[in-house]
């Protein structure tokens, strides 16, 4: 029997939660137009091209919100770079910018959504597809993009993961990169007496001990918003236990549960690696985390590969001659290996439903040049995977050091599906968030924990 998701739930629980599946580090600094977004919350900024172009044809108006700071690293550089671009080119198109703060932005949207007021384009998880396309609120882009085989050819191979539901391709993807990723001072390991990156497990807890011993927090934690303890750690190590297969039958109710004895082991595991985290995790965000990681006073982390684009632009030099990367460790007895990783789109672009005519056309063409193409090269040059192929003309030699290092990371994962970016919002990026900031502050049990999320996940199928 096929289970339809409930619509006001996930509507609900999504008021609730701010995610961050998938994205950068929030800048200190934002731009004049930024500013005002922020503050009157439905104001946005028009750009209209400046520079003297011949004209494409093209011409529209719409209007897009977004998380990309104008002073940002990694895609949102990218982001700006090739909108710029398009602008240049199509000065008969006008584009509405409306930007939130990344640990701002669902939240914003969901008063968007409960106003009416969407922007004709936004960016979207796929745990809120199902609440849009019920709705009635997105048109599928793989209509479109299937139509031109320039576009629809350009994309990496499970680049439409995190946008499919009901069988459509429902988002435009814009990046393909690990939700966890291990980094960490070599210089620190050394002074420990730690050769190296681990292999198990139990090295890690060991070199946790040794770290612990010389003074430094061996691992930093920033949960103060929720979702880094559970999508860019936990999410990686519940796979150590569990697998894709798992999880498929675990979203699709199709027989496994939380409750099952490996994902309440993965739990019990999870609280015990808690210890080794800064006493304060749940009360400072990711920034404040990287802080101290550049301060020295932590010796690693774990996080999404958007950390390494951070690091390269943020991190004191010293540090960052340091620092490395490394796949999260298998845990001995249990079926995952390190290269399990939770990985994926995760954010995607939609289409409201109202867009038409030269505007939609218009959009449809600003859509490919911002995931496509020199974007994807530039992405790349950031420090970012997209989801699109890199061209011949991307420079592979000029990547930055660290990038390179997790760049051949990359390529050995097993990717698997990203929690938050495919069960339900109530689910995901709701009671999963929360008990994990609770897991971890011993507040709750591995088996309450797995009993809430079970109840949660029932509650939101009807037959």
């Amino acid at each position: 029997m096929k289970m339809k998701k409930k619509f006001l739930s996930v509507l609900l629980s999504a008021a609730m939660v701010v995610s961050l599946c998938a994205c950068g580090s929030k800048t200190t600094a934002e731009t004049s137009e930024n500013a005002s977004t922020e503050e009157e919350g439905t104001t946005t900024s028009e750009t209209t091209a400046t520079t003297q172009t011949a004209s494409t044809g093209l011409k529209g108006h719409f209007s897009i919100y977004h998380f990309h700071e104008e002073d940002g690293s990694g895609t949102s550089k990218a982001f700006w770079d090739a909108a710029k671009k398009f602008q240049e080119a199509n000065p008969d198109v006008q584009i509405d910018y409306i930007f939130a703060d990344a640990n701002n932005y669902q939240e914003k949207l969901t008063t968007y959504m409960a106003g009416d007021e969407l922007a004709d384009v936004w960016l979207t998880k796929g745990d809120m597809l199902p609440t849009f396309a019920d709705g009635g609120l997105i048109q599928s882009a793989d209509q479109y993009i299937s139509k031109d085989t320039d576009w629809s050819s350009q994309y990496v191979d499970g680049a439409f993961t995190d946008s499919t539901y009901d069988d459509k391709q429902w988002g435009v993807p814009f990046q393909m990169q690990a939700n966890c990723v291990g980094v960490y001072n070599q210089a620190i390991f050394e002074e420990c007496g730690i050769d190296e990156w681990p292999e198990t497990w139990t090295e890690l807890l060991a070199d946790c001990e040794k770290i612990k011993a010389a003074g430094y927090t061996p691992i930093g934690m920033g949960n103060k918003d929720q979702w880094l303890a559970e999508s860019a750690v936990f999410n990686t190590y519940a796979y150590k236990y569990v697998d894709q297969d798992w999880f498929n039958s675990l979203a699709n109710n199709q027989g496994a549960k939380f409750t099952d004895e490996k994902f309440v082991k993965a739990l019990d595991g999870f609280q015990n690696i808690a210890q080794y985290f800064n006493s304060d995790m749940n009360s400072i965000d990711q920034d404040e985390m990287y802080s101290l990681y550049y301060n020295k006073k932590c010796a690693m982390f774990f996080n999404g590969a958007w950390s390494i684009g951070t690091m390269i632009a943020n991190c004191p030099e010293e540090i960052l001659e340091s620092t490395h990367v490394g796949l999260m460790p298998a845990v001995e007895g249990e079926a995952g290996t390190k290269f399990d990783t939770a990985a994926g789109a995760g954010w995607n672009y939609v289409i409201n439903s109202k867009l038409q005519g030269d505007d939609l056309t218009a959009c449809l063409a600003f859509l490919k040049a911002v995931t496509t193409g020199e974007y994807a090269d530039d992405a790349l040059s950031q420090g970012f995977i997209s989801a699109a192929k890199t061209t011949d003309a991307c420079d592979m030699s000029s990547l930055d050091p660290l990038f390179s290092e997790y760049y051949e990371l990359a390529a050995t994962m097993n990717n698997n599906s990203i929690f938050d970016c495919v069960l339900p919002a109530e689910v995901g990026s709701g009671v999963l968030y929360a008990d994990t900031q609770q897991l971890i502050s011993n507040s709750m049990t591995a088996e309450e924990m797995a009993a809430d999320c079970q109840s949660a996940m029932e509650a939101n199928y009807e037959r």
